[in-house]
């Protein structure tokens, strides 16, 4: 699964944020981070969870599901 984020100045600490939350990630590309893709609707509903987390920390940093 791929998250695009906006402005890449937000990858690495997006990629730390949802390492720190148990997620495993690779950062791709300058504004693109790749993490295992969710195995059931409850990791689904648990990742959009973080990155509604992410936004209320950072709203300036949108993210977007690719």
């Amino acid at each position: 699964m791929q998250l695009h984020i906006r402005d890449p100045a937000y990858t690495d600490r997006l990629a730390s944020f949802l390492r720190s939350l148990g997620q495993s990630t690779i950062v791709s590309g300058p504004d693109h981070v790749e993490l295992d893709p969710p195995t059931n609707e409850t990791d689904r509903v648990e990742l959009e969870i973080y990155l509604r987390v992410w936004k209320v920390l950072y709203p300036d940093a949108d993210v977007e599901l690719a």
